[in-house]
């Protein structure tokens, strides 16, 4: 419970109204979903393996390595601020219920995209992200593993009704408000066309 509330209150930090957000260009907005277009960018990213890459231990260790890197745990010692979205990519497990592979991530900003501070840890590195093309729903509340999954195959079946063809894996998910917003939450799937 204690990790819980601590978790909670750094998010909340973490995850303030006035985050730089990670920059895309809309393509092609349809009923319900876009096309987005996402620049190659740098994002600070650690691994996870866990049956809930948003609910269990491992998600936990990894936020509070990444906050770590840019509360000062880097090779400037700077304090970089919090970004949105907080990114995973998840690669599921074959079967129901198996652990998967996933990569969660906070957006460099802009500022320190040139000049970007190396990690002190170890189980946390600077990502080049090349550049890609997603299909994007945007949905509210507070999701956990389950719901992203729901959100991933409606979106599939949205994107396949247009003739997008989308990827079911990696699955990308992406929430951008910490836990101390109640109403008007973002939290959005990306399968990559």
């Amino acid at each position: 419970m204690f990790r819980l509330i601590v978790a909670s209150v750094l998010l909340s930090y973490a995850l303030a109204a006035d985050t730089e957000e990670a920059p895309y260009e809309v393509l092609k907005a349809h009923e319900g979903w876009e096309e987005r277009s996402v620049p190659g960018l740098k994002w600070i990213s650690g691994d996870g393996f866990d049956i809930r890459p948003h609910d269990g231990e491992s998600a936990d260790k990894i936020f509070y390595k990444l906050f770590h890197y840019i509360d000062g745990g880097n090779d400037q010692g700077v304090k970089i601020p919090m970004t949105s979205p907080v990114s995973y990519r998840v690669i599921p497990g074959e079967g129901p219920n198996c652990e998967g592979n996933f990569t969660m991530s906070f957006f460099i900003p802009m500022a320190f995209q040139e000049n970007t501070p190396l990690p002190l840890d170890s189980d946390v590195y600077i990502e080049e992200r090349p550049a890609m093309n997603v299909a994007a729903l945007k949905f509210p509340g507070f999701p956990g593993d389950v719901d992203f999954g729901i959100k991933a195959a409606e979106l599939f079946e949205l994107a396949s009704s247009e003739g997008v063809n989308a990827a079911v894996a990696p699955l990308w998910e992406a929430s951008y408000d910490g836990p101390n917003v109640i109403i008007n939450r973002r939290n959005e799937v990306w399968l990559e066309i």
